[in-house]
């Protein structure tokens, strides 16, 4: 398929580091790469994709999400998982550690290289930087990031033992990517089903307060200013934690942040029902954090949205809500939710770009790529003014714990343009 021509008529280009930025052109794809943008263009062998309120943007890039394979397939595998990144708008995904085994070996991580070979989508492994992911002893860092590791975190596994914590700190510090971590002091959170506050105590749910977030996060950012290594903390879900990162940040430290899809949309003010599907860790939090956490992105001390895919069976889920699993399934509605919710507070060109340069930047990935004549770049084709029902979509992930049931989006993803081949959503 490398030979194929495909001709996007008509699209208007939202990408912040083209020339072309919200122009609406014509673009022609030659042999995998961009081969011409301009108007009116005419290629009688190419392949022609039109539509009514075309944008094009990079491919998106999501920052962490769970395919379970290799040990828990029944969950999500490879082929389920790619499938439905595609259908979301995501070209290249990075994979959670946290699998049986866990991602903490050379073999591990060429295993998913491997994978990613078979899908239309790039697996970019995230590595365990403790073997076995039990923060004892530190993983084999230098020959993983030679297999291919995109980076280092440790899923969502708390790490107690501080000198592991430093000892990593320095390893990562001599490679291109920072070292990331969820901060979660795992005795506050012990025992935990929501946030701690009013509305845990209406439901009867123990709660795990914010404290147990910034506990852990100022041991960690001292700790890299020790080392004078940089740290991207993993799914920041509240205010008080935001600020520990801008303190940070004002005080020259390389601290970095990001935020889970589900903590900008919903609070847990949505579990009045409930919900197990809403039952997430890092859990919803208030209102008041869901809005510091908007303006942390708008002000740039938070990088990225990452989807947090956790698919879960419907064993895991429909259950009672303090035996269920955590973590919900998102990759197929992110952008459509953020696109719907968001558009006031964050604006298309925002979410268009934290989803595609800012994921790059966070990850060090594919940090060149623009949509400019001769770029070999991956593609989002979609509309953000279409409106759709979940309900009426087919998903393609095994995942029993969607999140959108009886919701309306606005923004659909029509399509994507990876490794060489233009994928029409189905839906």
């Amino acid at each position: 398929m490398k030979n194929a021509q495909y001709l996007f008529k008509q699209v208007r280009i939202l990408d912040s580091a083209s020339a072309h930025n919200n122009k609406v052109v014509d673009l022609l794809i030659s042999d995998g790469k961009i081969s011409d943008i301009g108007k009116s263009l005419e290629v009688r062998e190419a392949e022609e994709i039109r539509g009514e309120n075309l944008h094009l943007s990079l491919g998106f890039v999501d920052l962490r999400a769970n395919f379970n394979d290799p040990g828990n397939e029944d969950r999500e595998d490879i082929e389920s998982g790619a499938a439905a990144a595609l259908e979301g708008g995501y070209t290249s995904v990075a994979l959670s550690p946290a699998t049986h085994p866990p991602v903490d070996s050379k073999s591990a991580v060429e295993y998913l290289r491997s994978k990613s070979n078979q899908t239309g989508i790039n697996i970019l492994p995230i590595a365990s930087f403790s073997k076995g992911l039990k923060g004892e002893e530190l993983s084999e860092l230098y020959d993983m990031r030679k297999a291919g590791a995109i980076a280092f975190n440790h899923g969502s596994t708390a790490i107690t033992n501080s000198a592991l914590m430093r000892l990593a700190l320095l390893y990562n510090r001599e490679l291109e990517t920072p070292l990331q971590l969820m901060s979660m002091d795992p005795a506050m959170a012990a025992g935990g089903q929501m946030h701690e506050g009013v509305k845990s105590t209406w439901l009867g749910l123990k709660g795990i307060p914010d404290l147990a977030e910034t506990l852990s996060m100022s041991r960690d950012i001292a700790l890299a200013e020790y080392t004078g290594a940089a740290l991207h903390f993993n799914g920041v879900s509240s205010a008080a934690g935001l600020k520990l990162i801008e303190a940070a940040q004002a005080k020259g430290l390389a601290i970095s942040g990001d935020v889970n899809l589900l903590n900008l949309i919903r609070t847990n003010a949505d579990l009045d029902t409930y919900d197990s599907n809403l039952k997430l860790y890092p859990p919803l939090r208030e209102e008041s954090d869901r809005q510091a956490l908007i303006k942390g992105l708008k002000s740039g001390v938070l990088k990225g949205i990452a989807s947090d895919h956790r698919p879960r069976t419907i064993e895991e889920k429909r259950c009672e809500f303090d035996l269920a699993h955590f973590g919900a399934a998102t990759l197929e509605g992110s952008f459509a939710a953020l696109n719907t919710y968001l558009q006031e507070d964050l604006g298309l060109a925002k979410i268009v770009d934290l989803l595609t340069h800012g994921a790059r930047e966070i990850l060090h990935y594919q940090k060149d790529d623009s949509i400019e004549i001769g770029k070999s770049v991956d593609l989002c084709l979609f509309n953000p003014e279409e409106k759709w029902l979940w309900n009426d979509y087919s998903a393609k992930s095994k995942a029993a714990n969607y999140p959108f049931k009886n919701l309306e989006f606005r923004g659909k993803i029509l399509g994507t343009f990876s490794k060489g081949v233009f994928r029409k959503r189905e839906a």
